[in-house]
């Protein structure tokens, strides 16, 4: 201690006497810039950021923007299909921070898909209830449980309140005003289920761009039609979003998707174009396909409904680069 006070004092009198002494009128050197932080990818757990979250505990994914791009003052996230979790999109949210945007796969409750749960059902809004609850946690569907506590609005404001706490030159708390999400500075995007997800956030909530891979899949069976709300007004313009989906999808089908892209009003920015052997901007369609055949060592099921953006289906150019990373780029983060 002595020898660390004696140091600080001595450096105290020789930049006192190099001060009076040299009687210099040279600035003072200026400041190395403080280098932006690395980009780092993290697993974080749901219940670390706040212990009243007590289901569906699989790990968010995080990254912040990496240094070689600047910082766009954008948050990207996104929601896994049914019974998927984050780790299952690693790439795409990977793309994001290349891009400049912060990015996060966030876990949420989604055992139970949508779709199945409102199969047949003779009450108009019951798809729009039950991704009402799991987005808000409130009471609005008999068929799902999910407590505020556990809603997708909770745990991405706790995610962001927890990766400013720890990690505050990372630049999270941007994204978030009055403790709240700042939807406005927010790109959400989701795979099926997900993707629902994101679409009923965009109804609900002005936010930045809204881009559905394999989704929406909300349909009423009986009057062969989209969901009610879709086709109701909406917070967010058609012209922040974008669907890509796959010509073959066995379990949203290509008429499902398109019926419900044009209940969302994709269709007022063209017609359908296929991304096979195409290059960005696709005609300025909204609406974008695909015909590719999935990775061969896949082992999900239904491969060709993760084709568009699940890691294991989604096939590498010769580069190892994934196949759609311009679709992904071009719908996502231009």
């Amino acid at each position: 201690m002595m020898t660390m006070l004696f140091r600080s004092a001595l450096g105290l009198a020789v930049a006192l006497l190099a001060g009076c002494g040299s009687g210099s009128d040279a600035p003072a050197p200026t400041p190395a810039p403080t280098p932006p932080p690395a980009s780092v990818e993290r697993d974080v757990a749901p219940a670390a950021t706040d212990a009243a979250i007590t289901t569906d505990l699989e790990t968010h994914f995080t990254i912040n923007p990496s240094p070689a791009s600047a910082a766009r003052g954008r948050l990207f996230v996104f929601f896994p299909g049914t019974g998927a979790t984050p780790a299952n999109y690693r790439l795409i949210v990977r793309t994001a921070a290349t891009r400049g945007l912060h990015s996060i796969g966030l876990n949420y409750p989604n055992s139970l898909a949508v779709a199945s749960l409102c199969n047949g059902s003779a009450d108009p809004d019951c798809h729009a209830k039950v991704r009402n609850e799991t987005l808000l946690g409130q009471d609005t569907s008999q068929l799902v449980t999910v407590t505020p506590a556990n809603s997708i609005v909770n745990r991405l404001t706790k995610l962001l309140a927890y990766l400013h706490a720890r990690h505050p030159a990372e630049g999270w708390g941007q994204y978030l005003t009055n403790g709240q999400p700042d939807w406005t500075r927010i790109r959400v995007a989701g795979h099926s289920q997900g993707g629902g997800h994101a679409a009923f956030i965009a109804k609900q909530l002005a936010v930045d761009r809204a881009v559905y891979f394999s989704s929406p899949s909300d349909w009423r069976d009986g009057p062969n039609q989209p969901a009610t709300w879709m086709g109701s007004p909406g917070a967010t313009p058609a012209v922040r979003q974008y669907g890509f989906t796959h010509l073959r999808d066995p379990l949203v089908t290509i008429t499902v998707a398109l019926g419900n892209w044009q209940a969302l009003g994709l269709a007022g920015f063209g017609v359908p174009v296929s991304v096979d052997g195409a290059a960005p901007p696709y005609a300025g369609s909204h609406q974008l396909t695909t015909d590719a055949a999935p990775n061969p060592a896949a082992t999900t099921v239904s491969p060709l409904h993760g084709v568009p953006v699940v890691d294991a289906p989604t096939l590498r150019t010769a580069g190892g680069a994934p196949l759609f990373e311009p679709v992904w780029i071009h719908l996502c983060f231009s």
